[in-house]
């Protein structure tokens, strides 16, 4: 019989290995029936299902179905009707009905995580009444429980009273006759109690003869008082019997009555099973979840062949992965190299790849991308068949006009060796034919083969791509590595001379070569040395571009230490600047001895340290916009490319870019020929020249702009700010613009002889209330000052009492 496809890839020792993996006979079963299909969408929802599985793996969890009896053969009895299952089947059934109620409650809590699996479980139906029924009637021993019905119950009471009685009487009769030691028990002979007697004094016991011992010396006798008992105790265990028959049929219906949701259960755990085999095969084949392509693209990266990986892995040898890419006008890719240097296993892989991706198993591979093919076509091996009288060569051609007549533009063709068995020149003339013929066709093609002729038709002829299995030159040994765009010499020679031919015959075999083929050869060696050239130039390259970047990297993040402990240090200079001119100004205004005059001092001191602290300040800020400035192309700045912006488009709350910051900044007003910005917690006063761009509509809430009104208050203005109004509007401002404008304003409002004020300053963070509150509570002309009412603005706004 000719081998398959799937014999050829070895699909079924794909299977095995996922057998293994599985926990229960219905799992196996699942497995078993993988086949390659065409249906995207089931194909899809197996391997999100696959996906799901995996994560649940990685999670250090498990899932199986160790302890669940095969239903086969019992779902298979209570398809016909007047079927009645035996006891040791019920238990069976049990475990289908305990192990379904299981699974239901497995995804429940994590049904958004794990949404597919969740859905599949909670699909299975609710056997909690049968069960219990089961439970209730069958033991764990296989017994049927005196449970089972009330006339098993009462059947049961009458045997045992029925055999107390029995033998009670035959007990009488024994010490009556003073039976001797030996000959004074009471035992059963044919389902019917009986007494021993001797053979010889078997007339002195009226009764029936049941049988003798194997001497013929002991005689077995029912005496004739408990025959009547015997026969009713026999009765009663027809009765029996029957009872548990109706009892056995009567559970037997009603698992008939739910037999189809009984096969979705059985499905569903067998599904199950066989999704996490095929996660478990995932984690330790490190296999990727195949891309159906709709542009019939084949991309294998990293790609194994799982059967030998897995025979390698057993001889703690390590497999070489392959990577290739066909798709679009290039679909036919011809393979050369050396024997055993991989070519086969090349096809294999790609062919297993393409099964595996359509019978829902993930692909031994870092990532598979591959098209829906309608049937993958091979022509690998020794196809010689002496029955049908055909040679290899015979054999070869017959499979690829097989080939030929069933191929599609949606088929994966797969040939070995093309053009072997015949002479050489019309070996390789016959495989350029065919190549050609299915390249009409359209189809992806992978063959092998050792003609030079067949791989100057893959570098001259569109459409179709080189590869080559590579060999170590220098340790005269393949290194199993494809690589795809240059053709591969045989190496022969190279091999015999490595596996100890003589060095004689060696030379003699290469005097022997054609110029063309030298030529050849040579030209194979020079590509192969220019790719290896190539790859290590690119991989310096790459190594030489980490190591730059990474050294970027470090200098950014040094200077950025450096700047941020520059901007420190003027920071605490500042401080302790400012402690200092503090301490100073509260010894003078200590050493002021008149009330009047103390007062006035402190005011005016109060408001020289304002002016100096804004100054100060300004400087600061100026400080480190100009430390930023200096280096603003390693903050990714470009200002040669920005334009500035004028004061007039400027509006508070708006984005803008400024000269030496790497992001946007929120601006707030204009002051002077200055503009405050907001960088975070940062505020601070830069040249109007120093933006460079707006980036966006303005960010803050109306409610905290200069200007707009508070929700809920009435805000008048007659003329702006002053101790007329009794009302100042600080929204919008800074803690230390907000003092300093109070400040003022309170000294108006004092000379002005006004009781109170009014300070609105709104709702927003609660930071500009607060400090305002701390100026309040230690500014000498305030009496006190609390919130208005909720009705009026509540902590929106602040009135204060002021000192008369």
């Amino acid at each position: 019989m000719p081998r398959t496809t799937q014999d050829i890839l070895e699909f079924d020792k794909l299977r095995e290995l996922l057998r293994l993996r599985t926990t229960c006979p219905p799992g196996k079963r699942a497995v078993n029936s993988l086949e390659p299909g065409m249906e995207r969408a089931s194909l899809e929802t197996a391997f999100a299902l696959i996906r799901e599985a995996r994560e649940w793996l990685r999670a250090g969890r498990e899932l199986g179905f160790g302890a669940l009896a095969d239903p086969q053969g019992w779902l298979e009895k209570i398809e016909g009707p007047g079927m009645v299952l035996e006891a040791g089947d019920f238990l069976d059934a049990a475990s289908l009905l305990e192990t379904a109620a299981w699974l239901k409650q497995q995804f429940r809590e994590e049904a958004a995580k794990f949404p597919l699996l969740a859905a599949r479980s909670a699909s299975l139906a609710d056997f909690r009444e049968i069960h219990a029924a089961i439970r209730r009637c069958v033991l764990p021993n296989g017994e049927i429980s005196d449970d089972a019905s009330a006339a098993l119950r009462r059947i049961r009471g009458s045997i045992t009273q029925t055999r107390e009685a029995i033998q009670k009487t035959l007990k009488q009769i024994l010490r009556a006759r003073n039976a001797e030691a030996g000959e004074d028990y009471v035992t059963l002979r044919n389902e019917r109690f009986v007494i021993p007697v001797r053979a010889e004094q078997r007339r002195s016991v009226p009764g029936v003869v049941h049988g003798a011992s194997g001497t013929g010396q002991t005689v077995f006798m029912e005496p004739f008082e408990t025959v009547e008992s015997n026969n009713h105790l026999v009765q009663l265990a027809e009765d029996e019997a029957a009872e548990i028959v109706r009892i056995l049929r009567e559970l037997t219906d009603k698992l008939q009555t739910v037999r189809v949701p009984l096969l979705a259960a059985a499905e569903t755990i067998a599904e199950i099973d066989s999704v996490f085999a095929r996660a478990r095969f995932a984690r330790d084949f490190d296999a990727a979840m195949p891309e159906f392509s709709t542009t019939n693209e084949l991309r294998l990266e990293g790609a194994r062949h799982p059967v030998l990986e897995d025979k390698l892995r057993k001889e703690n040898r390590a497999i070489v992965p392959m990577t290739l890419a066909l798709g679009g006008e290039e679909r036919v890719l011809v393979i050369s190299g050396p024997n055993t240097g991989g070519k086969t296993v090349a096809l294999k892989t790609t062919g297993m790849a393409a099964l595996a991706a359509q019978s829902g198993i993930p692909v031994a591979a870092q990532r598979a991308v591959l098209p829906m093919f309608d049937r993958v076509l091979v022509d690998i091996g020794d196809e010689q068949s002496i029955a049908a009288d055909l040679s290899t060569f015979s054999a070869h051609m017959l499979n690829l006009k097989g080939m030929l007549e069933a191929a599609t533009p949606q088929s994966l063709v797969l040939v070995d060796e093309m053009g072997t068995g015949t002479a050489p020149e019309e070996g390789a003339a016959l495989a350029v034919a065919l190549l050609d013929e299915f390249r009409a066709k359209n189809c992806i093609v992978l063959a092998t083969t050792h003609h030079d002729r067949l791989k100057t038709y893959a570098s001259t002829t569109p459409g179709v791509v080189n590869a080559a299995v590579e060999f170590d030159d220098v340790n005269l040994r393949p290194t199993y590595r494809l690589m795809v765009g240059v053709p591969g010499g045989s190496s022969g020679i190279a091999v015999a001379k490595r596996l100890g031919i003589a060095a004689g015959i060696i030379e003699r075999a290469r005097s022997l070569l054609t110029p063309e083929s030298r030529e050849a050869s040579d030209l194979i060696a020079y590509l192969h040395r220019s790719r290896d050239e190539l790859n290590r130039l690119q991989k310096q390259m790459v190594e030489e571009r980490h190591a730059l970047e990474a050294e970027r990297k470090k200098l950014r993040t040094e200077w950025v230490e450096r700047q941020q402990k520059r901007i420190k240090e003027l920071e605490a200079q500042f401080a302790e600047m400012q402690k200092r001119f503090d301490e100073n100004v509260a010894r003078v205004v200590e050493a002021v001895k008149e009330r009047e005059l103390r007062v006035q001092v402190e005011k005016t001191a109060r408001r020289m340290m304002q002016d100096v602290r804004g100054e100060a300040r300004e400087e600061l800020n100026a400080a480190v916009v100009q430390t930023i400035s200096e280096s603003q192309a390693d903050l990714g700045v470009n200002p040669a490319s920005m334009e500035g912006v004028r004061a007039e488009q400027l509006q508070p709350g708006a984005k803008i870019r400024v000269r030496g910051f790497s992001k946007p900044v929120v601006f707030r007003r204009i002051d002077g020929s200055s503009a405050e910005i907001e960088a975070g917690p940062l505020r601070m006063k830069v040249a109007i020249d120093e933006i460079i761009s707006l980036e966006g509509e303005p960010v803050s809430s109306k409610a905290n702009l200069p200007g707009n009104k508070l929700q809920g208050v009435t805000v008048t203005s007659q003329g702006g700010e002053g101790a007329g109004t009794g009302e100042i509007n600080l929204i919008g401002m800074t803690v230390e613009e907000a003092t300093g404008r109070l400040d003022k304003f309170l000294d108006d409002a004092a000379l002005a002889n006004r009781a109170a004020i009014r300070i609105i300053h709104g709702h927003g963070t609660g930071a500009l209330r607060k400090g305002i509150g701390a100026f309040l509570s230690s500014h000498p002309l305030v009496e006190k000052h609390s919130f208005e009412t909720e009705d009026r603005g509540g902590k929106a706004i602040t009135l204060v009492e002021l000192r008369k």
